[in-house]
């Protein structure tokens, strides 16, 4: 009986995981059909936590949303935390972590050996001493610190003014609003951003948005060659 009650909520949090992600995309069920080769109407049914998806379905979503099985498989934060998880630790030397580099900003994801966080901290070297290097203000699901290290940044949100921050100066701010910075010391700033949310994978939700953006800086160089 408690193995049938704990497979009927892995099938809820599996669903709600894919409603989630589908929500943050904007795609449609016709759209993750196409991405991952599953019909529509079995999507529907994952969605809504009437069908126990089988282990090929499951990997079709993985590799079609770019989510790893684990995390497909153990998204529900009510399940019982394993003790060991109680004693976790990672210390990150001198900014040293998983690396992502744009044109004008240089990601470090600090504690990268950890997985499944809840506070997802970056180290960002930022180099954009213009709007048009910056780019576009982006938005992504939960809320963030920033924290000014060296130099200084004017922080650009969508429902506030330009603000200017000097080493030491933080903010808090929701990260559903749009939001975007740049230096203004040359030849680049620094900070460390702290990131947070609910949802699963939020690390990787994060890394893809910078993937998607390295992608479109290879396409259009003229764009952010300010």
């Amino acid at each position: 009986m408690e193995r049938q009650q704990g497979m009927n909520e892995k099938v809820k949090n599996l669903g709600k995981l894919l409603r989630e992600r589908r929500a943050y995309h904007g795609w449609t069920l016709s759209e993750v059909s196409s991405m991952t080769g599953i019909a529509m109407s079995t999507l529907s049914k994952v969605e809504n936590g009437h069908i126990s998806p089988n282990f090929d379905t499951i990997l079709k979503l993985s590799h079609g949303l770019g989510v790893e099985i684990g995390d497909l498989l153990n998204s529900s934060p009510s399940e019982p935390t394993p003790p060991l998880v109680v004693a976790r630790r990672s210390i990150s030397r001198n900014f040293e972590g998983q690396a992502l580099d744009r044109q004008y900003y240089s990601y470090s994801y600090l504690s990268s050996d950890v997985a499944h966080k809840r506070i997802i901290p970056i180290h960002i070297e930022v180099r954009a001493l213009t709007p048009d290097q910056m780019g576009p203000l982006t938005a992504h699901v939960g809320e963030e610190f920033l924290l000014v290290l060296k130099g200084k940044v004017r922080l650009y949100s969508e429902y506030y003014e330009p603000t200017d921050l000097d080493e030491g100066d933080s903010v808090y701010l929701d990260s559903t609003m749009k939001h975007g910075y740049m230096s203004l010391e040359v030849p680049s700033s620094s900070i460390i951003v702290c990131c947070s949310s609910a949802t699963p994978n939020l690390a990787q939700t994060l890394r893809e948005i910078i993937k998607e953006q390295i992608i479109s800086e290879k396409r259009n160089p003229d764009e952010t060659a300010g």
